[in-house]
């Protein structure tokens, strides 16, 4: 017979977002189940794990997700500081990011510093002399100038997933693996059917499976248009400190070069949509590394290590799913795109809020990210590598 398992909420998906909103509802003094599917593609290990407000607004989005951002990157140092983990043992650290204006682009980066002071962020503008004093590692021949932004942060979004799903579990939190099969109804409760047998029967349920949230929601007859978006990264060996900052380089689609710990080196990423296939594909990682030795030439005698791929939730607005359905039993979290390490403890915190009926910490205005609301076309369907 099937095991039967009764909680007050449910939460399909396994990620850093859906753990996150479990841990919140578990602090909440919610009961709390937590179904989890395939982690092949999963984002949340796959991203490098940079918290930059700065380098993912642009000012055609709109004001509350500029909020959004601030209001997660705020909340990240008090949701660390906790009885389960510390910064330090997620590498969470505040860095520096130099916002590259590569040569190989047309349009100069120059025209962001009209705007981005004036939004709060702490950042100036470097002549390419001035980028290459700063990151000596840099090609004079690559960069033509740069912003640097100050005080923004990275973490260890490995570390940071299995730490959460550690507290998650010592909460009582039972997880069941194997996906979802099947959503169903007893009475005025949700019945899930996990994939490893058990029955979880939930009154209210959220839906937060990362880029396959779509799939996931259609079980329940609801639809939620996301597109995943992959992306190739690289880990790579070599001098501790090569980089003083996060390189972040937005041309062809975002490439990055983040020192995760000493001397290892994460790289990437692409920007391919429409593309299912999880593996790594020779033409990207070569556009990558290719890319990583024009701009850092000494890069060309680091050791490969290894690489992957994954997959980001992304709405055609780029903008999040956030909060309840109109089937009220039934609450989404996804469509974070780029940004789901950076948001995934505000959203937990939201997400938990929404289910005791309490309103958005610091009133945010979570309306632009409302489910059912009107999504414009894609105006990036194509592959940026």
């Amino acid at each position: 017979m099937d095991e039967r398992v009764s909680v007050d909420v449910a939460v399909v998906g396994d990620g850093l977002i859906g753990l996150s909103a479990a841990l919140h509802l578990q602090k909440s003094g919610h009961r709390v189940a937590v179904v989890g599917g395939p982690s092949t593609g999963r984002a949340s290990t796959a991203a490098a794990g940079m918290l930059t407000p700065a380098c993912e607004y642009d000012p055609w989005m709109c004001q509350q997700f500029l909020d959004l951002l601030k209001a997660g990157f705020s909340y990240y140092k008090h949701f660390l500081r906790s009885d389960w983990t510390t910064p330090e043992q997620v590498d969470y650290r505040i860095t520096d990011f130099t916002l590259t204006d590569l040569s190989e682009r047309e349009e100069s980066l120059r025209e962001r510093m009209d705007w981005m002071p004036q939004l709060g962020f702490d950042c100036d503008w470097l002549e390419a002399e001035e980028v290459c004093a700063r990151e000596p590692a840099l090609s004079p021949a690559a960069v033509r100038g740069a912003i640097r932004i100050r005080d923004e942060a990275v973490v260890n979004p490995i570390a940071l997933w299995e730490k959460l799903g550690n507290a998650v579990a010592a909460q009582s939190g039972r997880a069941h693996t194997g996906g979802l099969a099947e959503i169903g109804e007893q009475g005025e409760r949700i019945v899930l059917a996990a994939g490893d047998g058990t029955r979880v029967v939930a009154d209210r349920v959220l839906l937060a499976a990362g880029a396959w949230t779509a799939d996931v929601a259609r079980l329940a007859g609801l639809e939620v248009p996301l597109c995943p978006a992959k992306g190739q990264m690289m880990r790579l060996s070599g001098p501790p400190h090569a980089v003083s900052s996060v390189i972040f380089m937005p041309a062809g689609g975002c490439g990055s070069i983040v020192e995760r710990r000493p001397g290892s080196y994460i790289v990437g990423t692409s920007e391919e949509y429409l593309v299912p296939d999880e593996h790594n594909t020779a033409g990207v990682v070569g556009t990558v590394l290719s890319r990583l030795c024009e701009v850092v030439p000494d890069a060309a005698h680091w050791q490969f290590e290894d690489m992957w791929a994954g997959f980001r939730p992304m709405t055609s607005d780029e903008l999040p799913v956030l909060g309840v359905t109109d089937d009220r039993r039934f609450l989404v979290a996804t469509g974070h795109h780029r940004n789901g390490i950076l948001l995934a403890p505000i959203t937990g915190r939201l997400i938990a809020d929404a289910v005791s009926g309490r309103s958005p910490v610091d009133g945010l205005d979570l309306s632009p990210f409302r489910y059912g609301r009107h999504l414009r076309p894609h105006a990036r369907f194509a592959a940026k590598y």
